[in-house]
Order: C-alpha cells, then structure tokens, then sequence
C-alpha cells in the first residue's frame, strides 16, 4: 500500500524481494497506489517482480463526526478498493498487506505460510498480523510462541 513516498516504497519492494524463498515465490506481488504521486507510480513500474495498481478517488468525503480527520477516510477508501481488487477481482483467498514504510525479516513468508495453515484449521482466526508492540527483544522470552489476540491494535491511539 502506497501514496506519495517513493523512496520508502523502493525500501519496502528491495526488502519483500531480498527475502523471497521458495515459499514467497508462490505469492504474486502488488503495488496498490493511492492518488497519483509520478515518482510512485515510476519506481513500482519499474519492477517486472510486481503488478501494480492505482486508486484515484475523487468523490467527496465526509466525516462521520465533527473534527475527524478526512487522511483516514481516505486510507479507508483506498484499502477497501484494493482488498475489493484482490479478493473479488484477482480471487485471492487471503492477502498479505504491507505498506509503504515497512521492511521485513528474513522468515517473514515462512511465519505467514504457517499463519496460513493456522487458519485454514482454526476458523476462529480472522487475521494474522506480525505487528507486534510487545515483540521487542527485552519482552521476548519465548521466540517460537504465538500468541492470539481478541482486538486489532490501534496503532494511531
């Protein structure tokens, strides 16, 4: 997911691609871009490794409640036209999202692959997030433990 930070998004696609293995080869990669940035749009076309995607939404916004912030609905309008792309168009049956800031560690892939089949057993699991507030080496004891959740973070709050 991307908007307007080419250089972020070029650290983000070097980093899903130094650690594409066998297992992350399986998947195909997206670039979903939000509006229409040149400099994003140039640096995700010009990898062969990637489709790439443009939301350009120019219908009016409004907010719910009085002083919230229209970035949000924005964002929100954008994940739900590129989860619609994936899922209905593309017939993905489960997606991975990154955005635009993030880079990744070498057994990424592997930890989603095992997430996946986590979930096609346990119908209760919505989602897989390896976002993780606690995840810092001073709280870690145990490396191989997951652990399950009863609410998504808000990492804005």
């Amino acid at each position: 997911m991307a908007c307007n930070r080419a250089d972020y998004l070029e650290r983000t696609i070097k980093s899903i691609l130094k650690h594409q293995n066998a297992v992350a080869s399986k998947y195909p990669l997206f670039v979903s871009q939000d509006g229409s940035n040149a400099q994003v749009k140039e640096k995700a076309l010009s990898y062969d490794q990637l489709t790439y995607m443009q939301h350009l939404d120019s219908k009016p916004l409004q907010t719910e409640r009085p002083g919230e912030l229209i970035a949000y609905y924005k964002i929100a309008r954008h994940y739900k036209w590129a989860l619609d792309k994936l899922f209905y168009e593309h017939k993905f049956s489960r997606v991975i999202i990154l955005e635009d800031d993030m880079e990744i560690a070498p057994d990424f892939f592997d930890y989603f692959e095992a997430a996946a089949a986590l979930m096609e057993k346990d119908k209760t699991i919505m989602a897989v997030s390896s976002w993780n507030d606690n995840g810092q080496k001073q709280f870690v004891h145990d490396p191989e433990i997951l652990y399950r959740s009863d609410f998504f973070l808000d990492l804005d709050g």
